[in-house]
């Protein structure tokens, strides 16, 4: 648990410090390794607070500024608008109400709500209609806290594909990379997840969906860059 809090503090810290310049949380994503690079940029940032700022404090907070760029959404798009969607004939598409939406990742796996690094959070779309039809792109995500606060995901910088589901086929797979709030972690404001409301690529009317999972996300949704975030529709 003391290792565990630990993490979390620094996590929070390379958090905080990349909120101060504009960034958000994806810096403590695991699978980028960028964690305890921006946990020590974070620290650097902290000593030229204090009055210690150097040539050298400064070139490692840009750098860490830098890094979360890379790995953070790019653009700032939260509909279900997809420019290139025109690969997809209109007639083709998958429509809301031929879908049928359940959680779960690839293997059943569910988000670990008490981590300190982000999580994957799934929901499988089932073509329930009686045609073939086709997913490519981004959704739109809102999420809706028990207090009825909104926040609208924006998108990854992953590039999307056209995925053709025959009637019953369940290979369609909505990514959401999260950033959990431990319980024991304080300082950053929690957003506590109720409902998601999913709108298919390039449709206008969205499904609701409880969010299963409880616990809670480290709240940016005014951030630009967040650790939470949206991924295309993918293989799953």
């Amino acid at each position: 648990m003391t290792a565990k809090l630990n993490r979390a503090v620094r996590c929070t810290a390379a958090v905080l410090a990349a909120l101060a310049v504009g960034a958000g949380a994806t810096a403590c994503d695991a699978s980028s390794g960028s964690s305890d690079k921006a946990a020590a940029h974070s620290g650097s940032a902290a000593d030229s607070s204090s009055g210690t700022q150097d040539g050298g404090s400064q070139k490692d907070s840009q750098d860490a500024v830098d890094g979360v760029k890379k790995t953070a959404v790019k653009g700032s798009r939260t509909d279900a608008v997809n420019p290139a969607s025109a690969r997809t004939r209109e007639s083709k598409r998958c429509h809301t109400g031929e879908l049928r939406y359940s959680w779960g990742g690839p293997h059943g796996g569910a988000p670990d709500m008490e981590a300190d690094q982000q999580q994957i959070a799934s929901i499988r779309l089932t073509n329930s209609g009686g045609r073939t039809c086709t997913v490519y792109g981004f959704p739109g995500v809102r999420l809706v806290s028990d207090s009825g606060d909104t926040w609208d995901l924006r998108r990854s910088s992953d590039k999307p594909s056209t995925l053709t589901l025959d009637p019953g086929e369940d290979t369609a797979m909505v990514s959401m990379n999260v950033l959990p709030l431990p319980q024991d972690m304080k300082g950053p404001k929690p957003f506590r997840v109720s409902k998601v409301l999913l709108t298919p690529p390039d449709e206008t009317t969205h499904v609701t969906l409880d969010w299963p999972y409880g616990g809670a996300l480290v709240d940016q949704s005014g951030a630009t860059r967040p650790g939470t975030f949206v991924n295309p529709v993918g293989v799953g």
